[in-house]
């Protein structure tokens, strides 16, 4: 008596559980990257841009009012060298919302060393700082543009380094009263580690 067969599996179906495994494989490891990309700000080659916003206050009838016009507003950011070796330099700020942007700074606090950060209307925080001008704040005035803007609406901002090249970021605007503005008691960024 000869002894039972067992039966075959086809190649169509041995290609088919392995496609399965495959795109089971792939799914996971895509959310896990995505995951981690989010912890980042909008980057362009070495540069980081992080906590942006625009601050203005109203000139106009009350904050509510779609005529309402704004002024006094500042743009605020902290930009990031992840290089460790090369240095980058901040060159120009421009957005469409805006009659001009002008960097209150001096040529030193728009050095982004590798490794550090510059900041505009928030408080730097290097490690190993030597008490250069990268290590303070500087000041970014935005001249806006007669239009719709209101708060809780996002603004593009484009901002040009010197070896990383150009970068548009959407910045939340929001209104804020005069005595608001001082953004020394918010809290520091994350100190940046050298590389």
């Amino acid at each position: 008596m000869p002894a039972p067969r067992r039966p075959r599996l086809h190649r169509p179906v041995l290609l088919a559980a392995a496609a399965v495994s495959a795109t089971v494989a792939l799914t996971s490891c895509s959310a896990d990257t995505a995951g981690e990309a989010d912890t980042d700000g909008p980057s362009v080659g070495a540069v980081e841009i992080r906590d942006t916003s625009i601050d203005a206050e109203p000139t106009g009838a009350t904050p509510d009012d779609p005529s309402s016009a704004y002024g006094n507003a500042t743009l605020n950011f902290t930009a990031i060298n992840t290089d460790p070796a090369e240095s980058d330099t901040l060159v120009s700020i421009t957005s469409p919302a805006a009659s001009s942007v002008t960097l209150d700074a001096t040529a030193e606090q728009l050095v982004v060393e590798p490794g550090t950060s510059i900041a505009a209307g928030q408080p730097v925080e290097n490690v190993g700082g030597d008490g250069s001008g990268a290590d303070r704040p500087f000041t970014v005035a935005v001249e806006l543009a007669d239009g719709e803007l209101q708060p809780g609406t996002s603004v593009a901002v484009t901002f040009r380094f010197e070896r990383a090249g150009e970068v548009t970021v959407d910045v939340p605007f929001d209104v804020v009263e005069p005595d608001d503005l001082d953004r020394s008691s918010r809290p520091l960024p994350p100190a940046v580690e050298p590389g």
